[in-house]
């Protein structure tokens, strides 16, 4: 097996949320970056503080902006993950080594 680069150590300084995304899922690719757009519905605030109505709206909560190899790892361990649920993911998911 080829020597690998070792893999930065992963801290989290900024504390970066979990946002909920249950809404509709899109990818967009150029060249060699894909954009994963991850969406939520709620209901539209200006109606509901105008009037009490509720209607739905789908809004943009995350995108995220992959290489297109990286996509493709993270396809595979999302395919491992559903296969089989109680097994750990690993570490890493994709080959970019920086």
């Amino acid at each position: 097996m080829p020597d690998q680069p070792e893999q930065a150590v992963v801290t989290d300084p900024d504390n970066i949320p979990e946002i909920l995304c249950d809404g509709q899922v899109n990818v967009s690719v150029a060249g060699n970056l894909a954009t994963l757009t991850f969406t939520h519905v709620r209901p539209d605030v200006t109606k509901m503080f105008k009037d009490g109505t509720i209607v739905p709206r789908a809004a943009v909560r995350a995108r995220i902006v992959i290489s297109v190899p990286n996509l493709a790892a993270f396809r595979d361990l999302l395919n491992r993950i559903i296969e089989n649920p109680n097994t750990p993911a690993p570490p890493t998911g994709g080959p970019t080594h920086h």
